[in-house]
């Protein structure tokens, strides 16, 4: 099954993925698909980061790394690539330079509002080389246009600055691993918002100076409507994952773990 949760599939699915955030408007929208969880507020948004898992124990996912100080810096693995441009995109007063690529499988020049610096392909996954400037309404345009896109964009406003590698993450893979195989270096947020750790350190109460939590998927079922029981690639669309995540968290050198049940 580990061929067929590709990062084909992985394109197919929308990376959603932090914490509660203030949209540019100073609307209050919940992101953090870890929180949703353990809030109990499963939606399509989960449903969508768990597409690409087939069942089996998926250790060090979704890492996050915090250091604050005068600013807060903030290294992700590439869950939260997409959450991250579109966050910062709000924050655009007119136009920024953007660089960085566009990966997807599907041609998203029709209409787009910049320009394209250079397309490669492999084994059908396309990314869309950019480095001009681009006005807010057109990144936040293609990235509602193409929400299956992962878009490795790097960038920075008054708010803050975002560097993303462009770099296609691998298939998801069960196994045990260890705390070496996802590394929080996809994306790297700076940001004088202190405060902007809470997006992420949502059950941490007291202040800190170093965070990093890594979450363990371990899935045990896949739920297939009985409509799509028949169509293997709708079956693999709309199932819902089911097990358990495992949230290993430290802060400041202490640790401690957290689980629950969800279906996704």
């Amino acid at each position: 099954m580990v061929g067929f949760f590709s990062f084909l599939d992985f394109c197919l699915c929308s990376l959603l993925g932090i914490g509660r955030r203030k949209k540019a408007e100073g609307d209050v929208v919940q992101m953090n698909f870890i929180k949703k969880i353990f809030d109990g507020n499963i939606d399509d948004e989960v449903h969508r980061q768990f597409k690409r898992f087939s069942k089996g124990e998926f250790q060090n996912r979704a890492v996050i790394e915090m250091n604050v100080g005068k600013e807060l810096k903030i290294k992700t693995s590439f869950e939260f690539t997409n959450e991250f441009v579109r966050f910062l995109a709000g924050t655009i007063k007119d136009k920024v330079y953007v660089s960085g690529g566009i990966i997807t499988t599907k041609d998203i020049r029709q209409g787009l509002g910049f320009d394209i610096a250079n397309i490669k392909q492999f084994a059908g996954v396309k990314t869309f080389e950019v480095g001009t400037n681009i006005a807010k309404g057109d990144l936040i345009k293609v990235m509602n246009s193409f929400s299956d896109a992962v878009f490795c964009l790097s960038f920075s406003t008054e708010y803050g600055s975002l560097k993303a590698k462009v770099k296609s993450p691998k298939s998801a893979k069960p196994g045990k691993g260890d705390g070496n195989d996802v590394k929080a270096d996809h994306c790297v947020f700076v940001t004088k918002d202190l405060e902007f750790k809470k997006e992420f350190a949502f059950d941490i109460k007291e202040e800190f100076k170093k965070f990093k939590v890594v979450h363990d998927f371990i899935i045990s079922e896949l739920v297939v409507p009985k409509e799509y029981q028949n169509d293997f690639e709708k079956a693999r669309i709309y199932a819902r994952r089911k097990g358990k995540l495992v949230r290993k968290v430290e802060v400041d050198g202490k640790n401690f773990v957290k689980e629950i049940s969800f279906e996704a």
